[in-house]
């Protein structure tokens, strides 16, 4: 059985998992495991200080190819476009009315289905 250990970011003992072995760093809380990853990226980073950034990767690969900016910028739009037109589903969360008066009711009068609209007529009787 593996020793316990203390975690180094927030000092609480634990009891390393046993496939883990010795590999296990910290305790396994959310933020223990954030700020472990962040250790290790930044150590990561300066023992390969020539490797670059993605945003580099991405700008570079964009400024070398005007051809692919233009049919990502093609599809980007034809996507939005198609997801403007869906139809709305009756359970969308979209789909929400609050009632703030008892003296008032609402009742939907109509719901498009090509766009996210919701047309409210009141009966004030």
């Amino acid at each position: 059985m593996l020793s316990r250990r203390r975690c180094p970011f927030c000092r609480r003992w634990f009891d390393p998992h046993p496939r883990l072995k010795q590999r296990q760093k910290t305790c396994g809380q959310r933020d223990c495991r954030c700020r472990q990853k962040r250790k290790s990226n930044e150590q990561w980073r300066r023992e390969n200080p020539v490797y670059g950034t993605r945003f580099d990767y991405r700008r570079r690969y964009r400024q070398q190819h005007p051809d692919y900016v233009q049919r990502n910028a093609a599809f980007v739009r034809k996507w939005r476009q198609r997801l403007r037109s869906a139809p709305v589903s009756s359970t969308s969360r979209d789909l929400r009315v609050t009632i703030e008066s008892e003296k008032t009711s609402l009742r939907i009068a109509h719901v498009s289905s090509t766009s996210r609209d919701i047309f409210v007529t009141l009966d004030t009787s």
